[in-house]
């Protein structure tokens, strides 16, 4: 592999083990993609990574980026002309692999756009899609400022980077969403006490005890759930006029 860059000592064994567990290791998804990014621009000898997704309304979206100021440029355009690297791969979920963008005819109005930047340009890409099972997560987008950068070699490391990558980000989306859950339920939990601390305290049902927690979150502009946390903590609602049933 030409001008390979091997930041981890090794063979290529060892080489992704620790890039699994150094993506195991971040805290969320942002960690996770963030690292991923930087990974890939070290161990694929890259000069610009990104990692993109389709929205609902079927735009692409930035979630990393070495050069996030690049990357921006590049979604403008892709977003607008529908075509490149990034939409190809996004929109086909296969890899997707440019040699030289000088001489590659498949999008017209994106090569133009990248011709125009100032040197040094990239001209040389490869687009993974990130797919678990049948999963799509996005894609991951390198590129290189030297045409024919990335060779069969490259290429099919690049894909292992890019499967070990896909499953950090769907651990890492799964363990999200746990945590989300379990704040979500200790939270209707805390509800619940505290409308049992209300229904007791003014004998009401627990429809009007829901009404008194929802009008002092109205009153006090807070949420909910910090309403049931002062009543769990004081025995009562916060202060404010008028604030028990008719």
């Amino acid at each position: 592999m030409a001008d390979s860059a091997e930041p981890f000592p090794g063979d290529s064994a060892q080489l992704f083990a620790r890039i699994a567990h150094e993506l195991a290791a971040q805290p969320d998804v942002q960690s996770t993609t963030d690292r991923i990014v930087a990974l890939a621009k070290e161990v694929l000898a890259c000069d610009s990574t990104a990692i993109w997704s389709l929205t609902t309304a079927g735009m692409t979206r930035m979630h990393s980026a070495t050069d996030p100021a690049l990357a921006a440029s590049f979604n403008g355009v892709v977003n607008e002309t529908r075509e490149g690297v990034s939409w190809e791969c996004l929109n086909t979920h296969t890899t997707v692999r440019v040699d030289d963008i000088r001489t590659d005819q498949r999008w017209p109005a994106y090569r133009a756009f990248v011709l125009s930047q100032p040197e040094p340009r990239l001209l040389s890409a490869v687009g993974y899609s990130l797919d678990v099972e049948d999963r799509n997560l996005g894609a991951l987008v390198i590129s290189s400022t030297r045409a024919n950068h990335f060779d069969d070699e490259r290429t099919d490391m690049g894909a292992v980077f890019a499967a070990h990558a896909a499953i950090s980000m769907e651990a890492a989306g799964a363990a999200d969403r746990v945590g989300n859950l379990e704040r979500a339920l200790e939270s209707n939990r805390r509800i619940g006490i505290a409308l049992g601390i209300l229904m007791a305290r003014y004998r009401v049902t627990e429809s009007q005890a829901f009404d008194m927690v929802r009008s002092a979150s109205q009153h006090a502009h807070e949420k909910l759930r910090m309403i049931a946390e002062h009543v769990v903590l004081t025995g009562d609602l916060p202060e404010w006029p008028n604030r028990r049933p008719s």
